[in-house]
């Protein structure tokens, strides 16, 4: 989308089936340079507006096929559905100037009216004219305001929110059509600098620089952003990891080897990129941008002004995730450190059932499942905040507030995965299935406690993990008869601490160990969240009691 400027032709479409109203718009319209097309029924108008969208519509009120108000109507939906790219004008021409005729055209989504009268061609002349400038300055402002909300302003490249929108149609169309499709985060090395230096103005000028570069080197279906600060993404629609790759390494060297000039100063910079590619076990846009901006992020690591792909980085033997080595999490899987989750909320089940559930578990999404535990997506507590007050919906099925998108991965996905991912995005937890069921999540804080207890057992500090020895076995105890579904688990604790004095034991195994434990005191907070209800079997009292 560009500006346009006062002097910009426009599209217009005539519909009139008169031949010499419809001679005399086009010659008026034509003579200003406007592109015009016309159509001398309704049915031939709405093909036109499916393949062209003009920015102004003029239709005769009565026209064979679709008239002029049913046409209206057609344009208007059109639009609501996102089918055309853009709003247009609409000004109806009419002999039924009059004010019920004026109401039903503007409610059916007409813009403007011009009485049909031609017995003063020069008034008519001059109507129409005037009426069109109109549209046109409407238009303008529509236009700017389109390309104020979509386009950042310092680089022309869309916008986050942009960018996410139409993302979403390149992604849903590589898994329907089993294209390929390949992620590009891209970060300006050392930018920071460049503004400690030269200034802001000249961080200013070296963004702008790059975001042209990028777009001569990208197709008119490639998509490129701003992502935030000096961080650019890039999706590519029908390449894979290895041509995706090359065309980042071209910008990369362009980058390089051509200073950006400020104020009369030569400005060296280069860029890192990270490139990753949708594959079948690319679960969300979300994800597939995520293992980008690992691999982007690896790059700056080692070294920067470089090009890493993420089947790259997750090749290489000695690559690390953020401060913890890799073998932290060698052979660990999501089952080992996923969390069950103890409530089952479905799509049938009320606002206000749902509302107490949050309450229960203080979490602020709650997944949902179908009557045969099948994960079929998220609700969130602030949907349903924003439903406090509406009694009908308060006690109607939350089905329609039910957020399909939801990160989930298999109980064998390994560990480390999950971790990037949480590392690299907004989201607080993730769920895990089994053959789509839904059978437990992993949150940052059960990661956090799994990571602390696995660098306990590491170093060889167990009393982090258990601190008080001679409470172990009411621990375990309790637990078993609070949460069966982990009797298995807890049983296998009961062996570490009758052997727990055997150190060369505990450190064979420490790694189920450390999953058992983490998993167990996850489950202990879940079940202690109840202790606030008086008179439930889960009461502090009672519970403690066992």
């Amino acid at each position: 989308m560009k500006f346009k400027d006062d002097a910009s032709p426009f599209s217009v479409l005539i519909v009139e089936d008169d031949p010499v109203v419809l001679n005399l718009l086009t010659h008026l319209l034509g003579v200003g340079h406007h592109k015009v097309h016309s159509a001398s029924n309704g049915n031939q108008a709405l093909q036109i507006v499916l393949q062209h969208c003009p920015d102004v519509i003029i239709t005769g009120l009565h026209v064979p096929g679709l008239d002029g108000l049913e046409l209206c109507r057609r344009v208007r939906q059109l639009h609501l559905q996102k089918v055309l790219p853009h709003y247009s004008y609409i000004l109806i021409l009419t002999t039924q100037y009059y004010k019920d005729a004026i109401i039903e055209g503007l409610e059916a989504g007409a813009d403007d009216f011009i009485e049909k009268d031609i017995s003063s061609l020069s008034s008519f002349r001059a109507e129409i004219q005037a009426r069109f400038n109109a549209a046109q300055r409407i238009r303008r402002l529509e236009i700017d305001l389109e390309y104020a909300a979509k386009y950042d302003s310092l680089t022309q490249l869309l916008n986050r929110v942009a960018f996410f929108e139409s993302a979403q149609v390149l992604w849903d169309r590589s898994i329907r059509n089993k294209t390929p499709l390949a992620a590009v985060m891209i970060d300006c090395d050392l930018f920071k600098r460049v503004n400690d230096i030269y200034g802001h103005a000249a961080g200013d000028s070296v963004l702008r620089e790059l975001a042209a570069v990028f777009r001569s080197f990208s197709r008119a279906s490639d998509l490129i952003c701003r992502y935030g600060g000096e961080e650019f993404c890039a999706l590519l629609p029908g390449c894979t990891e290895e041509i995706a790759w090359d065309w980042a390494d071209r910008i990369r060297r362009q980058c390089e080897s051509i200073p950006i000039k400020h104020a009369g100063i030569d400005i060296a910079v280069t860029v890192s990129f990270g490139v990753a590619e949708r594959s079948e076990l690319t679960g969300l846009l979300d994800h597939l941008i995520g293992y980008a901006d690992h691999a982007m992020l690896t790059a700056k690591e080692w070294g920067r002004n470089r090009v890493i792909s993420y089947s790259e980085m997750s090749a290489h033997p000695t690559i690390t995730t953020g401060n913890f080595p890799i073998h932290l999490f060698d052979n660990i899987t999501a089952e080992e450190v996923m969390i069950p989750f103890p409530l089952a909320i479905q799509p049938h089940d009320s606002a206000a059932m749902v509302a107490d559930c949050f309450l229960k578990t203080r979490f602020e999404t709650l997944p949902v499942t179908d009557h045969e535990g099948k994960l079929i997506g998220i609700v969130s507590e602030t949907d349903l905040i924003a439903m406090i007050g509406q009694l009908e919906q308060w006690v109607s099925p939350i089905k329609g507030i039910v957020f399909t998108n939801v990160a989930s991965y298999p109980v064998d996905t390994p560990i480390r995965k999950i971790v990037d991912f949480l590392n690299r995005t907004s989201i607080r937890r993730v769920m895990i299935v089994q053959d789509g069921a839904l059978v437990g999540y992993i949150c940052r804080t059960s990661l956090l406690r799994w990571m602390r207890n696995q660098w306990a057992m590491m170093n060889g500090n167990h009393d982090d993990i258990i601190p008080d020895v001679s409470s172990r076995e009411m621990f375990v105890g309790n637990l078993r008869t609070t949460v069966e579904a982990l009797k298995e688990k807890l049983l296998y604790l009961d062996d570490v601490v009758a052997d727990g004095e055997n150190t060369a034991s505990l450190m064979a195994d420490r790694g189920r160990l450390v999953s058992v434990i983490s998993q167990c005191q996850d489950i202990m907070d879940q079940v202690l969240k109840y202790v606030s209800v008086p008179g439930t079997a889960y009461s502090e009292n009672s519970f403690l009691g066992r």
